[in-house]
């Protein structure tokens, strides 16, 4: 079976068609408690079935490739198989096989889906139990080699700035949650920049601080964020029983915001979600390239304040060195996760036939078996 990814992106109706991206700094102003009036997409097909068809594989698309790959497995093969299976040999016997249609369910419905959740949770283990490994283990090693030059250049600048004669052994816990946001913000306007250069001349005409807070409100600890089924079904988060845009429909503004520049600076048709971090790099989604910023930066700052306030002479660390260890050891967090990944699934896949074979002969071709040495016996007679 041939399964699509889709790119799906929510672009909010706002009321007020003039509202710019909210300005948002480090102390995020409570713009993370403004409502929004954008109108939520009903579900209801009022009696239509056209209606309740787009909007249920509009719901399956906001579910991501998961959703969609698990929505066409069932549809496409479990459901189908488990019914014909339920039917075997009714011909022979008159009865419906369920002892066959349990097999065929188990087995059906436990490979498609650990597809996916078996590599989820090896990464999830990985990235969250592992001294080896960050958030930036969630990155893939293209990505963290391109980032980890981008840093570099990134950290020399704010030590030539705002970490200029900075003595971070000293600093509070709140001045270094201030220091990780302020290396974030910095890598994020370096990447965007680096995108927009392409444009030439028109991508200097691109408002990046848009960009970088849109980047920062959706990181900032009061924005909420929507469980799977609430972000499927397009439900509003709530604080304080006010609707509030989460984190999820943020960054849905950002993908917004990017193909209204890119059609706006660049010529000609194309997907205007895809973007190259680096001239010379792979095209991405712009919503997957965004996810990889945030991992990477917040893992990378994590580590690079801890390191630094851990410095008892207050002296500045050797930059590259640190960029370049930091670097080989997540791109070899990332390897071994990925022979991980795949290895668990296989187990898993081998350990399948254990689970649904629970009978000590094949219920699906009992009923042939027994009709031949019935023959067979007439025969000898």
């Amino acid at each position: 079976m041939k399964v699509r990814s889709v790119n799906n992106t929510i672009i909010p109706q706002r009321k007020d068609a003039k509202s710019t991206t909210p300005q948002v700094g480090r102390t995020f102003e409570n713009s993370s408690l403004q409502a929004n009036s954008s109108a939520t997409p009903s579900f209801k097909g009022g009696g239509d079935p056209t209606t309740f068809l787009i909007d249920m594989w509009a719901a399956i698309a906001r579910g991501g490739l998961a959703a969609s790959f698990t929505v066409q497995d069932m549809l496409g093969t479990n459901f189908p198989r488990t019914y014909a299976a339920l039917g075997r040999n009714k011909d022979l016997t008159g009865k419906n096989n369920y002892k066959a249609a349990v097999e065929v369910a188990i087995r059906e419905f436990t490979t498609g889906p650990s597809m996916f959740v078996i590599p989820a949770l090896v990464l999830a283990s990985a990235t969250r139990f592992s001294k080896f490994a960050g958030e930036a283990n969630r990155v893939a090693t293209d990505n963290i080699a391109i980032f980890s030059d981008v840093m570099k250049g990134t950290m020399n600048g704010l030590h030539d700035g705002t970490f200029k004669n900075v003595d971070f052994s000293n600093m509070t816990t709140s001045e270094a949650k201030e220091a990780t946001n302020t290396i974030k913000e910095a890598f994020y306007t370096d990447v965007f920049k680096g995108i927009f250069a392409q444009y030439g001349e028109e991508g200097k005409n691109i408002n990046i601080k848009d960009y970088v807070d849109l980047m920062m409100k959706a990181e900032h600890p009061d924005t909420p964020k929507r469980n799977f089924f609430m972000s499927m079904f397009n439900k509003k988060a709530t604080v304080l029983g006010r609707e509030v845009d989460s984190k999820d429909e943020i960054m849905s503004q950002l993908s917004s915001k990017f193909v209204a520049d890119k059609k706006a600076h660049t010529k000609g048709w194309g997907n205007f979600l895809s973007a190259k971090i680096t001239p010379g790099s792979k095209a991405l989604n712009i919503g997957d390239i965004a996810d990889d910023m945030r991992n990477f930066s917040t893992d990378f700052a994590k580590q690079y304040v801890s390191a630094q306030r851990k410095d008892l002479n207050g002296g500045r660390i050797i930059l590259e060195k640190f960029i370049n260890n930091f670097r080989d050891m997540r791109m070899g967090s990332r390897f071994a996760t990925n022979l991980l990944m795949v290895l668990a699934t296989g187990l898993f896949m081998c350990f399948i036939p254990k689970l649904y074979t629970r009978n000590k002969t094949n219920p699906e071709t009992d009923a042939i078996y027994e009709q031949v040495n019935q023959q067979r016996k007439g025969a000898n007679q």
